[in-house]
């Protein structure tokens, strides 16, 4: 079986323990592993011990292993391997002389950091363009996802998500009811607390927050779950079977989220006007019929609309980002964590950003 490698903290140093068979494959996912702990000159060690088979490839990595450790004077010890590698490794040329360390200015950085960006854009509108195709135009083809797969994803986002957004929306709209009262009190103007709860929720926070809390929720696990197949190579798997991912994946996943995120925007709003309205009767001594009341009179079926539009487009946003990150992972568990932190920042970033445009078109465009 190809070669695995694991990774264990002990006695000061990284034990990396090889299992299976050291081929070109495994040889170059030990390099990737060890190389930059040398590089921080970290000591490290090489249990060879559970290696079945070792080719040309595979000891010729581990000799440059030995090679990188002595450039950068890091400390390199492996044990464990048998006769035949002991001679091999003996045979392998002695490194050369350390090299220099190659300083990279400011406008290389500048540079790879844009490719990076651009290449990173380009995958992601590649997976946007595929995402329209497969949830557009193949379902008038017949083309449809696993029947099923949609109303799974809406159960786990959407239903799932409902008392933590509840509970946020409750106390985020007695959060402000409480702050405007104070102020409001003070000129006799407290029937219009239901103004200012009412449009605050139903504009901006009930979409804005039950956003943020989808993405740190859902958004999170639909990378770490993609993320997890991709590593699994149950992504290749299916495309080996000749099953297209993005129709059996990520298809399913923004199809539920378009539906349930304008959902639980609805219930939030509910629910911030009803912590609102507390507030009101409890603290302001106003009757439940005028808050009502003021509340219908202040809301207009632009507001709604407002909010339900940028509900359904932070939505995508995050689900398409959470696909993105899972489908691109590289580096093993740890790149599970890296994409999974990467969603979540990306989706509340992007979010934020789409919800000042949002904002500053409204208000132009009156």
């Amino acid at each position: 079986m190809p070669v695995e490698i694991e990774k264990l903290e002990q006695e000061g140093e990284t034990l990396l323990r090889l299992s299976g068979t050291l081929n070109a494959a495994g040889g170059l996912a030990l390099l990737r592993a060890v190389v930059p702990l040398l590089r921080r000159r970290a000591p490290v060690a090489i249990d060879l011990a559970a290696v079945t088979l070792a080719d040309t490839a595979g000891v010729a990595a581990l000799a440059e292993c030995l090679a990188q450790a002595q450039r950068y004077g890091a400390h390199l010890r492996a044990s464990g391997a048998t006769g035949q590698m002991r001679d091999q490794l003996a045979r392998a040329p002695a490194p050369g002389p350390a090299l220099a360390p190659v300083r990279v200015g400011a406008l290389e950085r500048i540079g790879e950091a844009m490719v990076k960006v651009g290449r990173g854009t380009t995958a992601f509108m590649q997976l946007l363009a595929d995402t329209a195709y497969w949830g557009i135009a193949a379902p008038l083809k017949r083309h449809f996802p696993p029947p099923g797969a949609t109303t799974h994803q809406a159960l786990r986002i959407g239903l799932d998500a409902l008392p933590i957004i509840c509970l946020i929306s409750l106390l985020l709209g007695l959060i402000m009811a409480f702050q405007a009262a104070y102020q409001l009190r003070q000129f006799g103007a407290n029937i219009f607390l239901a103004n200012l709860v009412g449009l605050s929720m139903v504009r901006e926070l009930g979409p804005l927050m039950s956003a943020i809390l989808v993405a740190g929720r859902s958004g999170s696990a639909i990378a770490a779950e993609l993320g997890t197949m991709t590593v699994g190579e149950e992504i290749d798997a299916l495309r080996v079977m000749g099953v297209n991912e993005i129709r059996f994946l990520v298809v399913p996943r923004v199809y539920a989220i378009t539906i349930t995120q304008p959902s639980v925007t609805l219930v939030a709003n509910y629910v911030g006007i009803f912590g609102g309205f507390l507030i009101a009767v409890l603290y302001l001594d106003l009757s439940a019929t005028a808050y009502i009341n003021q509340t219908i009179s202040s809301l207009t079926l632009d507001d709604l609309f407002t909010g339900l539009s940028k509900s359904l487009v932070f939505g995508w946003i995050i689900g398409l980002i959470g696909c993105y990150c899972g489908l691109r992972i590289t580096g093993g568990a740890e790149g599970v964590g890296r994409a999974t932190t990467a969603s979540v920042v990306a989706s509340i970033f992007a979010i934020i950003v789409a919800d000042s445009i949002f904002t500053t078109l409204s208000t132009v465009l009156g």
